[in-house]
């Protein structure tokens, strides 16, 4: 995978529904797939929108795979999955 080009495995999901990170809250598991390296899940920790907006721009999450915390940008949620905590 090139520095510039998305998983190709997630493609699918972003084509689906380009918008599908505007609807992420706190609480939720998503497929996260930045652009340069593979895809994975995380919890959602907290949104944070942009200023004067209810767009999120960025999201802290923790990966389930490594436990890290990350700040990543909202726009590379490409599905998100409700959680029962």
């Amino acid at each position: 995978m090139a520095c510039f080009e998305t998983d190709p495995a997630v493609e699918a999901l972003r084509r689906a529904n380009p918008n599908r990170y505007k609807e992420v809250k706190a609480g939720h598991l998503a497929v996260v797939a930045g652009v340069g390296r593979p895809w994975f899940i995380g919890r959602v920790g907290e949104v944070i929108p942009l200023p004067h907006h209810r767009t999120p721009a960025f999201v802290h999450l923790i990966n389930v795979d490594s436990g890290d915390v990350e700040r990543v940008p909202a726009r590379w949620i490409v599905e998100l999955m409700a959680c029962k905590a």
